[in-house]
């Protein structure tokens, strides 16, 4: 397979993939919370005195991977419920969670290993997505219901 061969079936891949809103709104606000969080450990990264550009590429290592995944687990949540039984739905998500799991091995060990990267700010992206999921949870963030 040439090159020019191999990106036009990637494009044609990504053409066909239908994004459900939900997926992307909730991506969305996973990014958002997970920008936030990581500017907050630049902060303390500062007023610790202990930054460098070390931890801004371990920030975008960590906080990059920690959106991938969550959105990469978002499709696979989507085209799950697309599937016909549930152990074909249960599969899909079975070799997504594989797939995701063997990744942020790689991440980490790429993190910890190579010197340009802070492996502080590495690891602690990865557990933003669910410090947002859970302040989205509070009660102050829920919708009033109408009545």
């Amino acid at each position: 397979m040439t090159r020019s061969s191999q990106v036009n079936f990637i494009r044609l891949v990504v053409r066909n993939i239908k994004i459900e809103p939900a997926v992307k709104s909730e991506t969305k606000r996973i990014a958002i919370g997970v920008l936030a969080m990581s500017v907050i450990m630049e902060i303390v990264f500062l007023i610790l005195g202990r930054f460098d550009y070390t931890v801004l590429l371990g920030n975008l290592l960590g906080g990059g991977w920690a959106i991938l995944n969550f959105f990469i687990m978002a499709l696979a949540v989507q085209k799950s419920v697309r599937k016909e039984t549930p152990q074909e739905a249960k599969l899909v998500l079975q070799n997504s969670y594989t797939k995701r799991l063997l990744c942020a091995v790689v991440i980490l060990l790429i993190g910890i290993k190579v010197q340009y990267f802070n492996w502080i700010s590495v690891i602690l992206p990865l557990v933003f997505p669910r410090i947002t999921i859970a302040i989205v949870k509070l009660p102050i963030f829920q919708r009033k219901e109408e009545g």
